[in-house]
């Protein structure tokens, strides 16, 4: 009983059993109640009856058979006893009866009493001018004998609108497992990025519906991450291939004395190294994105790591002829300080990297949308297009210039484990500005999209 069929089945026909056997329950009780106030009615008529026959007759003239009624076109036969004031029968439609004393006779009106073992209803009444008393009495087993065909038919009746029921029930279930096997069998066939795919089912408003929309939706997001994967693992080959292509052509170059060999091997150290940043890159973003490890974290001054990173990439700023500064008050934070740290030299070169003539880094305290600090770095360079926006947090994206790197999306990375938020927007100095956006701890950080 694992499946959902299954489970659905046997829920309904735990239902329907114990909806059965209330509704009978009820019925039978019910029945009970209705069938039991009509004797009542029928023996108090009959009990008046008797008075009056005794009034004008003698006791000896009494006999059952005029104490008859019916109950649902049945005919039935009230028995009867006559006693006196100490409870001894007179006169009785048993004649074994007569001279014998009724004994737990409860003395009221009409009711239940135990006659000879058995339960039987009853009525009484008083004989104005003599002191006896006359009981009509029928037995109950009798009495719920009527039970019996009417029973049988309302068992009958409910078996009959069982099966109904059950059939409904069966198409229900076929009806709601149906799409969920077409479902289970479109997803066991699916394989990422296959032209020849089957489609998924499509989706409605319904339950499974909304699950079949999410089916697609996870479908259509493991598509573009399998093609990202494939343009990443492109891009590091093509990335690797260019050092390893003039390591190898100048280590020739060498060998044929093609070139010198100090400058040979400058060249092929300067290439080694950035084959080394490379792969630190690539095992720093792995890391990132499959290790949860525990960074140490220091209070530090953010006016004093704004102005360090500044000072670090003053050389390469002014080689190019780019005005850097830094605009920050003192305020003291608990960070990973090496790790946000990174995040701002990475931003700053890639800012000089881009730009024309100006690079600023802006600290904000106490900033809006819940953020605590906020750092931007602008710049007055040409800036990003909308494709270019939507994209340039992914690994290994190319530009438009043609430039490619891990640095952005290793910035990405590290923010999130900061608990803060990266993003990219236009920059008041007519270029690019990106945003670090930094949030307490605790509080849900809205993404505002890449």
């Amino acid at each position: 009983m694992k499946t959902i069929r299954s489970k659905m089945l046997l829920a309904l026909f735990a239902s329907m059993l114990v909806t059965v056997a209330f509704t009978v329950i009820f019925f039978i009780h019910l029945f009970d109640d209705i069938l039991l106030n009509q004797v009542k009615q029928q023996l108090n008529g009959q009990t008046k009856k008797a008075v009056k026959v005794i009034r004008v007759d003698d006791l000896e003239d009494l006999d059952n058979d005029s104490f008859r009624f019916f109950i649902k076109d049945i005919l039935f036969y009230a028995d009867y006893f006559v006693i006196d004031g100490n409870d001894k029968i007179v006169a009785s439609s048993s004649a074994g009866r007569v001279g014998m004393k009724l004994e737990g006779f409860p003395g009221t009106h009409e009711g239940y009493m135990i006659l000879n073992g058995k339960k039987v209803l009853y009525s009484e009444a008083e004989l104005p001018h003599k002191q006896f008393r006359v009981i009509l009495y029928s037995p109950l087993s009798s009495l719920r004998a009527m039970y019996i065909p009417l029973f049988r038919t309302t068992l009958l009746s409910i078996a009959a609108s069982f099966v109904v029921i059950l059939l409904i029930g069966l198409f229900a279930v076929w009806r709601t497992v149906r799409p969920l096997n077409q479902l289970k069998e479109a997803v066991s066939k699916y394989e990422p990025n296959m032209p020849d795919k089957e489609q998924f089912l499509q989706a409605d408003h319904t339950e499974i519906g909304e699950l079949i929309h999410t089916f697609q939706l996870m479908s259509s997001r493991l598509d573009d991450h399998h093609r990202q994967q494939l343009e990443f693992l492109q891009n590091v080959s093509h990335e690797l291939k260019t050092p390893l292509m003039s390591i190898q052509g100048y280590v020739y170059a060498i060998q044929d004395q093609v070139v010198s060999t100090d400058q040979g091997l400058d060249i092929i150290a300067a290439q080694s190294q950035r084959l080394i940043d490379m792969v630190g890159k690539l095992i720093q973003l792995s890391r990132l994105e499959t290790v949860d490890e525990e960074w140490p974290t220091t209070v530090i001054d953010l006016k004093s790591m704004a102005e360090e990173a500044v000072y670090l990439l003053m050389p390469t700023a002014l080689q190019r002829g780019v005005q850097l500064s830094a605009v920050a008050d003192s305020f003291m934070v608990e960070t990973a300080g090496e790790q946000l740290f990174q995040v701002l030299l990475n931003l700053l070169q890639n800012a000089v990297r881009h730009t024309q003539t100006q690079v600023q880094l802006t600290l904000e305290i106490s900033a809006a949308d819940d953020a605590d600090w906020i750092f931007h770095i602008d710049d007055d360079g040409p800036g990003l297009n909308e494709h270019d926006r939507q994209h340039i947090f992914r690994r290994f994206y190319t530009g438009n210039n043609g430039v490619t790197g891990l640095g952005l999306t290793i910035s990405k990375q590290l923010a999130a484990r900061l608990h803060a938020d990266l993003q990219y927007s236009d920059s008041p100095l007519g270029g690019a500005r990106f945003t670090l956006r930094h949030y307490p701890p605790g509080k849900e950080i809205q993404y505002l999209g890449q």
